[in-house]
């Protein structure tokens, strides 16, 4: 059987609703999407060379690559995969047009300081930060990983270059960029404006119920522990079917309120962000304020 290529990506960013995307069309019959939602095989150099503190480097090879796709098949119209590494690193967008020439893109932006709180507690859930945000975006942190911190929480919202480059290399048509918040507002017609992007039958509605990646954390100590472990949670991915995942994690996770964000600390990433996001109005030409009012 001819190896079958990828033909859409979602490249991010990350805690922008990807995870639940990947899932929604992972339920469509003539979707096939790779059985490891992120393998980062265009990034794969990137996070080698950075270290990146959560390991997870995915899929190094070509031939490892093309083996996520192998069970795709003549049903399958669209052929995708989802990885947010995609959208920060610069060089990629590039190299999936030379392996991909006509693929589609597919982004999702979130309100960047809503973004990096909610990448923050993830990371803290999984015992891979220990520090305080504010810490961390003041630059007060002396801890080994202080800048992969400040990247993964502040420089993965600075989102004008980082859709620029998309845009400039496979142009505004075969790049669909969606507002988180607005997806929240209306998921259905945000999911029917993707199959018509990726050409596929429209009339098939997924269940929406399920949001994938909500805020949650760990009951108590002992499943802090055990639920940060990677090693754990990676064997838990291959035995445990989709459609119990979220079954499965509310055993050790609860959904309590979030903590309350430090004024000082979204007021000083306001000033970060706010000159990006009025680029990226200009270049999306979409009204952004509410971002940083």
């Amino acid at each position: 059987m001819k190896n079958k290529l990828p033909n859409f990506f979602i490249v991010g960013a990350p805690k922008a609703g990807t995870t639940s995307l990947y899932y929604y069309l992972k339920r469509h019959p003539e979707v096939f999407m790779s059985g490891i939602k992120e393998p980062n095989y265009f990034a794969y150099e990137e996070t080698i060379k950075q270290n990146l503190y959560h390991k997870e480097k995915g899929v190094g090879t070509l031939e490892e690559y093309l083996q996520l796709f192998e069970s795709a098949n003549g049903r399958h119209k669209a052929v995708g995969e989802a990885s947010v590494s995609y959208l920060f690193y610069p060089a990629v967008p590039e190299k999936i047009k030379e392996l991909v020439p006509d693929a589609r893109i597919i982004m999702s932006l979130r309100n960047p300081i809503d973004r990096a709180f909610s990448h923050y507690y993830m990371e803290h859930k999984l015992g891979y930060v220990n520090e305080s945000l504010e810490d961390i975006v003041n630059r007060k942190s002396s801890h080994k990983y202080s800048k992969l911190w400040y990247q993964q929480y502040i420089e993965l919202g600075l989102y004008y270059e980082q859709v620029k480059r998309y845009i400039d290399v496979f142009g505004k048509d075969k790049v669909k960029i969606f507002i988180y918040d607005e997806l929240s507002e209306d998921m259905e017609n945000m999911i029917l404006s993707v199959f018509k992007f990726l050409g596929i039958d429209p009339s098939f509605i997924p269940e929406l119920e399920n949001k994938y990646n909500t805020y949650s954390t760990p009951r108590n100590t002992f499943f802090r522990a055990i639920y940060s472990q990677k090693n754990l949670r990676a064997l838990a991915r291959k035995i445990i079917p989709d459609a119990k995942v979220e079954a499965i994690k509310n055993l050790f996770l609860t959904r309590r309120k979030k903590p309350d964000r430090h004024d000082e600390t979204v007021d000083l990433m306001n000033v970060i962000f706010k000159p990006d996001i009025i680029k990226l109005e200009k270049l999306l030409n979409k009204d952004l304020s509410r971002w940083y009012e």
